[in-house]
């Protein structure tokens, strides 16, 4: 936020106007979108030119920020097929947890550490009913679209509830179903438990 702050200060905005509150969540929502060349982004110029030199002071003073962590590795996997590669080789097998709270940057990870894979092994759990960070930039649509985006995958849904009550998982059914959006379940008991 203090570089964000000055960088704004350095371009002429007034920080009134130009929060740099504001903006870390603005650049911060860019960056989550795993794009990696911004120019292609149809931003607005006065954003395009304070996210630039953002960036450019980030540099300056050899930092990154939190959505740089992944956009770097993505650019280094773009340009190093043979970096790529090695990881690719080292990583067989990848556990994905949570998976409905996934960003963009995060699923372009995911799309090109199993790239050229004819059967990737990547195991992803998550709740399409309890996707909650979309406001933190998590995209639904990466567990909605999982078996497009991995033709073959096998789905397993664990429907089995062995902590909750029959009635209270009556109850939750009848609210989720209408929930827009999901995969769909049909929450249940386990057999011995009481439905009381």
């Amino acid at each position: 936020k203090a570089v964000l702050k000055r960088v704004i200060n350095d371009m002429g905005f007034d920080t009134k106007e130009f929060n740099p509150t504001d903006w870390v969540e603005k650049i911060s929502g860019i960056k989550d979108k795993g794009i990696t060349d911004f120019t292609k982004m149809s931003l607005g110029a006065t954003a395009q030119k304070i996210l630039t030199e953002y960036n450019a002071e980030l540099a300056r003073l050899n930092a990154v920020d939190f959505g740089d962590i992944i956009l770097y590795v993505l650019r280094l996997f773009e340009s190093q097929p043979d970096i790529l590669s090695k990881y690719q080789r080292q990583f067989k097998y990848i556990l994905v947890d949570e998976f409905q709270d996934t960003n963009g940057a995060q699923m372009a990870l995911l799309k090109i550490l199993t790239k050229d894979s004819e059967n990737p092994n990547i195991c992803c759990v998550g709740d399409d009913d309890q996707s909650i960070y979309s406001w933190r930039g998590a995209e639904i649509k990466n567990i909605l679209e999982f078996e497009k985006t991995y033709p073959g995958a096998k789905i397993i849904r664990l429907e089995t509830n062995y902590r909750s009550s029959g009635n209270i998982l009556g109850a939750a059914n009848s609210l989720i179903k209408n929930n827009m959006g999901r995969l769909g379940k049909d929450l249940r008991t386990a057999p011995d438990k009481d439905m009381g």
